[in-house]
C-alpha cells in the first residue's frame, strides 16, 4: 500500500486520538469502580449507624415502658413494652444483615442474648432488689454494645472516605501519567510525520539550489508518497535542463567556431590591406579598415564571453584553481587601465593591504577584474575617480572596484547581473554594451566558489565587491 501524506497524517492522528480515548476509558473507569465501591460502602455504613442509633432509641422506650409495667402492673404498659421490644427486635435482625465484620456479629449476637434476657427478667414478674439490678445491668450492656458498633461503623466511615481520597489520588495520578505519556506519543507521532514531510522537501529544496547553481545531480527520496512522485519529476525536470545547457552550449561552441573563420578571414584581409598592399593606404581608408578590425575584435570578444558563460550556465566551465597572489594578479590589470584613465583624465589609485593567497583561477579571474575595472572606466565622466582596493575580509579576500560613475537605481540594481540586462542610466547616457559582462563576471566569481555584490548611489557613484576564499571550495568546477 502507498503510504501518502494524506494516510501518514489520518495515521497519525488516529493514534492520538485511539490513545486519549484508552487514557479517558481508564480514568472513567477507575472512577466508576472507586465510585461504586465507596458508594456502598458508605451506603452500607451510613445505614447501619442510622438503624444502630434508632436502636438505642427503640431501647430506651422499651427500657421505660419496663419500669412503668413493673410499676403499675398495667397491662396497656405491658402491649406498648412489647411492641417496642418487636421493634427492637426487627432491627437487630437487619442489622445483622448489614454486617459482614465476624466481630461485629458475635458482639450484636451477645446484646440479642442480653436483650432476650431482660425481655424474659420483664415478664417473669421478679421483683427482688437483684432481679431488678440485672435488668439494668442487661440493658447498659445492650446499650454499650450498641455504641460499640456505632463507634465501629463511624471509624469504617472514616477508613471508606480515606481509601476514597487515596483511590481517587491514585487515580488521578495515574490519568496524569497517561495524559502525559500521550501527550508525549502524539509529540512523536506529530515529530516522525513532519519529519518524514520536511526531510524530503529540504531536499527537493537543496536540488533546487543545485539546479540555480548549474549542478544537475539527481535526488533521491526513500518514501513512497506524493512528495516522492514530486521528486521523480523534478529529476526528470532536471535531466531535460542538464540535457538542455549541454546542447546549447554545444550548440553556442559551433556557433562561436564557425564565426570565428570569418572573423579570422576578415582580420587577414586587414592585415593583407594595411601591410602588403601594394600601393600605400591613405588616411581615410587605414581609419575605416582600423574600425573594421575594431568591431571584428569586438564581435570576437563578445564570442567568446557568450560560449563562456554558456559553458558556466550548463556546468560545462572548468576552472584551475590554485593559490595565487591576488595584488599581483591585479596589478598589471590596473596598469593598462592607468593608460585609459589618463586620457579621461581619471584619478586611478590602487590600495593594497596584506592578504594571504586566494584559491582562484589566474587566467578566468584576470577576465574578472578587467571587465570591472573597464566598467568603472566605462561610466566613468572625465575628472573623477576610481579605486581599486585589495584587502581582507570574513569570506577570505575581496577586491573592491569604487566609481565616481552616475550610478544604479534601486530599481535596476537587484537585476544588473542578469544576462542582456541593461541599466537606464547606461541606456539614457548612449554607453554602449552586450548586456552580458556583469553576468559573465558573475557567472566566474560563483564558479570558482566566491561571490559578487554591487552598492550604488545614484550621482554619486557604484562599488563592485568581490569575494574570494582562502581554501579550496568545497564544490566548483575546478579541476
Amino acid at each position: 500500500m502507498k503510504l501518502t501524506i494524506y494516510r501518514k497524517l489520518m495515521i497519525g492522528f488516529g493514534i492520538v486520538i485511539f490513545l486519549m480515548l484508552i487514557a479517558n476509558a481508564y480514568v472513567l473507569l477507575e472512577l466508576q469502580r472507586v465510585t461504586g465501591t465507596s458508594r456502598t460502602a458508605l451506603t452500607v455504613d451510613v445505614q447501619a449507624i442510622d438503624l444502630e442509633k434508632e436502636m438505642r432509641t427503640i431501647l430506651y422506650e422499651e427500657e421505660r415502658y419496663a419500669d412503668r409495667y413493673f410499676m403499675a402492673q398495667d397491662p396497656a404498659y405491658r402491649s406498648v413494652f412489647l411492641e417496642y421490644n418487636k421493634r427492637f427486635v426487627r432491627h437487630l435482625d437487619s442489622l445483622s444483615g448489614m454486617l459482614s465484620d465476624p466481630q461485629e456479629r458475635q458482639t450484636l449476637d451477645l446484646a440479642g442474648q442480653t436483650h432476650d434476657q431482660h425481655f424474659t427478667s420483664v415478664l417473669g414478674d421478679d421483683h427482688t432488689p437483684s432481679a431488678v439490678n440485672e435488668r439494668a445491668n442487661a440493658i447498659d450492656s445492650v446499650r454499650k454494645s450498641l455504641d460499640d458498633l456505632v463507634s465501629r461503623r463511624q471509624h469504617a466511615v472514616d477508613a471508606s472516605i480515606r481509601n476514597l481520597d487515596r483511590a481517587t489520588e491514585r487515580s488521578l495520578k495515574v490519568a496524569l501519567i497517561i495524559a502525559i505519556g500521550t501527550l508525549l506519543a502524539a509529540i512523536g507521532a506529530a515529530l516522525i510525520i513532519t519529519r518524514t514531510i520536511t526531510r524530503p522537501i529540504g531536499t527537493l529544496v537543496a536540488g533546487a539550489r543545485e539546479i540555480a547553481v548549474g549542478s544537475f545531480t539527481r535526488i533521491r527520496i526513500p518514501s513512497r508518497d506524493e512528495i516522492a512522485d514530486l521528486a521523480r519529476a523534478f529529476n526528470h525536470m532536471s535531466e531535460s535542463l542538464d540535457q538542455m545547457n549541454k546542447f546549447r552550449a554545444e550548440m553556442m561552441q559551433h556557433i562561436s567556431h564557425e564565426i570565428r573563420m570569418p572573423l579570422q578571414s576578415i582580420l587577414s584581409a586587414h592585415y593583407l590591406l594595411t601591410k602588403k598592399a601594394d600601393a600605400p593606404v591613405s588616411e581615410p581608408q587605414l581609419k575605416i579598415l582600423n574600425g573594421i578590425r575594431e568591431n571584428v575584435q569586438k564581435i570576437a570578444n563578445f564570442s567568446n564571453q557568450f560560449l563562456d558563460l554558456s559553458k558556466s550556465e550548463a556546468g560545462m566551465m572548468q576552472y584551475n584553481l590554485k593559490p595565487v597572489d591576488i595584488v599581483a594578479m591585479v596589478k598589471p590589470v590596473v596598469d593598462d587601465a592607468a593608460l585609459l584613465a589618463a586620457r579621461k583624465e581619471i584619478t586611478l589609485t590602487f590600495v593594497v593591504s596584506d592578504i594571504p593567497p586566494a584559491f582562484i583561477d589566474p587566467d578566468r579571474s584576470t577576465e574578472i577584474f578587467g571587465n570591472l575595472i573597464g566598467n568603472a572606466l566605462k561610466y566613468t565622466d572625465n575628472g573623477g575617480k576610481i579605486e581599486v582596493w585589495v584587502g581582507p575580509c570574513p569570506f577570505g579576500v575581496q577586491v573592491v572596484v569604487r566609481d565616481t560613475g552616475p550610478g544604479i537605481s534601486k530599481e535596476d540594481l537587484p537585476r544588473i547581473f542578469t544576462k542582456f540586462y541593461r541599466t537606464n542610466t547606461a541606456v539614457k547616457g548612449g554607453k554602449r554594451g552586450t548586456g552580458i559582462g556583469l553576468a559573465f563576471v558573475k557567472a566566474l566569481v560563483e564558479g570558482q566558489g566566491g561571490r559578487v555584490y554591487a552598492n550604488s548611489t545614484v550621482g554619486v557613484g557604484s562599488t563592485f565587491t568581490v569575494e574570494f576564499p582562502t581554501h579550496r571550495p568545497a564544490k566548483t568546477g575546478a579541476t
